[in-house]
């Protein structure tokens, strides 16, 4: 059993209670979780409680694992500011977030249920099922359609079976499956009065979303070195809203959407811990019900299609007594990107086409007991093909490089941890008018491990944003009003403990 306390900057608080144990052929874990912050800015306090519980049996042919997981989160928004009012006060809310209480309330249950199995041999199997339920509600700064509340129930069940063989003299590992899952939201729209209260109802539909995907797949050892893997899958997904608002008109309606998709990928093992490889494969995006959201009214945006991608990607991985690496460089066309844009709240459009060209290289070194060293770095080329007047425009809210390294050292009973990350330029709009420079932020841990009355107390201290650097922790693409930035608090600190038993 483990509990953690920590309090901080601006009013930061956070609580913790873990226990786990095993009996026989019985595992079980709990854990509880509050996090409370007065926040940095105007009208940006938050709370988020998160519960989650697990049980498992080990059984002769296989696992079981039963899931729950519990949250109720609930934060105030201060809204995207204006360049202008970013440089006179980073710390304000935007005024009609304040005048209207924006804020937003979700609640959430989620139960799993999962068997693993192997049943004879090498084949292995899996059964899983899950089912849901979602309440949300929130208020945006404006009056007309300001408020939004959904009663969600969503459900899903799934099964794949690998077998195992050797066929034409060459060992294959074939799997063949499919998941089925639902949706349904009861959602309400309306006015929002100034001071927050709810106004007149502007719509009420009733959202549903049902898939169903059929995938099969086989590996292949080609010899010694080499892995074939090949990939097919099939989606249908059925979206439907039904009107129950008809003061201005009937707008239920239903679309039906279908993929084949595939994937083809080869690895060569250079040796036993040195391995490249390359994978081709297509993938189909449908917009969610939220992302549907008509911006002429009720009923679903008719003119939204999913997005169809083409996925390259080459890589090599290795690792050694001391070093763990990896490289890849990879290609992403899309067709149909889902792009969103604000315009009082959030809608989707589709971009004609884009393509993301990417490095991403990885690496740890510990060369003792005592040191460790990682680092991740990614340069992303990612440009709109055909979009509107913003064809060889940058995708807006992605920093042309990143970078991320660490330096650990423990000894004895204590410990350091000192990260930086580094972000390039970006846009926060798609016609790249909105430019956001690079920064880098610097973090700080220490803490102590003592042997006492319990079996480890743990005291910390970290410092964030250590040099105190002004950057902004969201923006707002494609904000209708320029305001795209959400400022981010400067240098914090914070002090906790962590006791466990």
């Amino acid at each position: 059993m483990s509990g953690d306390v920590s309090v901080g900057s601006y009013g930061f608080r956070r609580q913790s209670v873990e226990a786990s144990g095993t009996e026989g052929n019985f595992g079980a874990l709990a854990a509880v979780s509050s996090t409370q912050s007065d926040g940095y800015r105007q009208h940006a306090t938050s709370e988020a409680n998160n519960l989650t519980g697990k049980l498992r049996w080990w059984g002769e042919t296989g696992r079981l694992a039963l899931t729950l997981h519990a949250l109720d989160n609930r934060s105030e928004d201060p809204g995207g500011l204006t360049l202008g009012q970013v440089r006179a006060d980073r710390n304000q809310a935007r005024p009609q977030s304040l005048s209207f209480d924006s804020d937003e309330r979700i609640r959430q249950q989620r139960l799993s249920l999962v068997w693993d199995g192997q049943p004879l041999g090498e084949d292995t199997y899996q059964i899983r099922s899950y089912v849901g339920q979602r309440d949300f509600e929130n208020r945006l700064p404006l009056a007309a359609n300001g408020q939004t509340s959904y009663e969600r129930l969503f459900a899903g069940a799934g099964a794949n079976y690998t077998h195992v063989a050797d066929w034409f003299g060459l060992k294959h590992w074939f799997t063949f499956g499919g998941d089925l899952e639902s949706l349904r939201d009861d959602r309400d729209r309306n006015n929002n009065i100034l001071g927050g209260e709810k106004g007149a109802l502007t719509s009420r539909q009733r959202e549903e979303a049902r898939s169903l995907g059929l995938f099969v797949e086989n590996r292949t050892e080609l010899g010694e070195n080499w892995l074939l893997s090949l990939g097919l899958r099939h989606d249908t997904v059925r979206l439907s809203v039904d009107d129950h608002y008809l003061r201005d008109g009937d707008d239920s309606g239903k679309r039906n959407l279908r993929d084949l998709n595939y994937s083809v990928g080869l690895s060569y093992r250079l040796d036993p811990s040195h391995t490249i490889y390359a994978r081709v494969a297509t993938s189909f995006e449908t917009p969610t019900v939220s992302e549907l959201a008509n911006p002429n009214g009720g009923g679903f945006n008719s003119s939204l299609e999913p997005a169809e991608a083409l996925n390259q990607e080459v890589g090599f991985k290795g690792e050694t007594a001391h070093w763990r690496y990896e490289a890849v460089v990879y290609r992403i066309d899309t067709r149909d990107e889902l792009v969103p844009y604000v315009d009082g709240r959030t809608f989707y459009r589709n971009a004609g086409s884009t393509r993301r060209d990417g490095l991403e290289l990885s690496a740890r070194w510990q060369p003792d007991e005592h040191w460790q060293v990682s680092t991740a770095y990614s340069l992303n080329d990612y440009t709109y093909r055909s979009f509107e007047n913003a064809d060889g425009n940058r995708l807006p809210g992605i920093p042309v490089q990143s970078l991320f390294g660490e330096v650990s050292y423990s000894r004895d009973n204590w410990y350091a941890r000192l990260n930086t990350s580094v972000f390039d330029r970006q846009y926060a709009d798609s016609g790249n008018t909105a430019r956001v420079g690079g920064y880098a932020l610097v973090n700080l841990r220490l803490g102590m491990q003592l042997k006492g009355w319990a079996e480890n107390l743990e005291p910390y201290v970290g410092l964030d944003n250590l040099t105190d650097r002004r950057y902004y922790d969201n923006l707002r693409i494609n904000d209708s009003g320029g305001r795209y930035y959400e400022p981010a608090p400067g240098r914090t600190g914070y002090v906790g403990v962590k006791v466990s038993f």
